[in-house]
């Protein structure tokens, strides 16, 4: 079950910062948009994080955003994930790409690949804005003119274990944030109770 707090409401404290932040943001005010972002996530929490990073994509600190807001999905004893994970890398004040590679540390490496070839055929439904659709969803919405976009191809690396998305260069944080959890169930499932999630250029 998800035990995540609702977003907050749109006269919340948080959710009027954030507006803040974004309007400074278009004004080019950006420390003023730093300290917004800063209160909205302290009073709304891991939700506002992945929120803010996909507010700051066009800019410098969209990768400080991003390896703040992946730790969020560790479990302290369990399975953790690595502030590089899924990392974006910028240059010259612009995002440039995002590392869409997961690799498993665990002492379970075989059941690590069979949780990672569990979650390949979850992951190509995994679309930019989060959403894990069904087969059947999923294939409504590709037919459609101008499909908000998910994977192109997923692929399992046994050797390491790790699992590669091909996004065309994308960044797309929601995806990511969706893509970790689905990794964390199919290794719960598979029987992995610790094991530390990565990207192996940011490590």
């Amino acid at each position: 079950m998800d035990t995540e707090a609702l977003p907050p409401s749109a006269d919340h404290p948080s959710e009027a910062a954030f507006r803040r932040g974004c309007l400074a943001r278009e004004s080019g005010q950006w420390e003023h948009a730093r300290e917004q972002f800063e209160e909205a996530v302290r009073g709304a929490g891991p939700q506002m994080l992945w929120r803010v990073t996909e507010a700051c994509l066009y800019g410098d600190e969209a990768a400080q955003w991003m390896r703040r807001a992946v730790v969020t999905e560790s479990e302290p004893g369990g399975i953790t994930v690595d502030p590089g994970a899924f990392g974006i890398l910028t240059g010259d004040g612009d995002p440039l790409v995002q590392n869409w590679e997961i690799a498993v540390e665990s002492d379970e490496p075989a059941a690590a690949v069979t949780a990672l070839t569990a979650a390949e055929s979850r992951l190509v439904r995994v679309f930019e804005d989060g959403r894990e659709l069904s087969p059947e969803e999923a294939e409504e919405l590709w037919d459609e003119f101008c499909p908000p976009y998910s994977p192109n191809f997923v692929a399992v690396d046994a050797t390491v274990p790790r699992l590669w998305m091909d996004c065309k260069d994308g960044i797309y944080p929601h995806m990511a944030r969706t893509a970790l959890r689905i990794v964390k169930e199919e290794l719960r499932r598979a029987g992995v109770r610790q094991a530390h999630l990565f990207s192996r250029s940011h490590r």
